[in-house]
């Protein structure tokens, strides 16, 4: 069955992003690629089977338009305790999961079949896949700035995770680190 990979920019004080509307920057090196970055997302783009998201990416995504150019043509499967109404239209199938991260990293997992089940957003769903020990592989693009404030990856909730590094690589304005969880 498929490998678990959460995959987040962050800040490099912690935080995957900002209350409200504003784009801090944390994905300009996915969407204009420095060579060193370039098979970093050529690899997550090839490798990812089924992607997990909570109802907030998923809205953010679709305010925005971004489903249409999605280079993910995969299943996403969207944690929510409100699927919109209807059939959505596109190139992205969406799955709406209305029982939980646990049912959704299931049911992304099989989806997935060889490849990776990719956890991709928003932080709330992250922070509850890690407390449930649903990762496998962490990947992290830390960005150099620090936002001071914003919405953390990591709580406080004392609960440790052991990591063991798989990879760095060095970017001019990322560096992109990959490791295991240990079990």
């Amino acid at each position: 069955m498929a490998t678990v990979l959460l995959d987040m920019a962050i800040s490099q004080d912690g935080f995957v992003g900002v209350p409200g509307d504003a784009d801090p920057g944390l994905y300009d090196w996915y969407f204009d690629p420095s060579g060193a970055s370039r098979p970093v997302v050529d690899e997550l783009v090839a490798t990812t089977g089924a992607i997990v998201l909570g109802r907030g990416a998923f809205g953010t995504g679709d305010d925005a338009e971004g489903w249409d150019d999605s280079p993910y043509a995969v299943p996403h499967f969207v944690v929510t305790h409100r699927p919109p109404a209807g059939r959505l239209d596109g190139p992205v199938e969406f799955v709406f999961v209305t029982d939980g991260v646990v049912a959704a990293v299931a049911r992304a997992r099989e989806a997935a079949g060889d490849r990776y089940a990719t956890i991709g957003g928003g932080a709330d769903i992250a922070r509850q896949c890690l407390a449930d020990g649903l990762v496998d592989e962490l990947q992290l693009h830390v960005v150099p700035v620090l936002l001071g404030s914003g919405i953390p990856l990591f709580d406080a909730s004392g609960s440790a995770l052991r990591l063991s590094k798989l990879r760095v690589v060095d970017a001019p304005n990322v560096t992109h680190l990959r490791y295991r969880v240990e079990r």
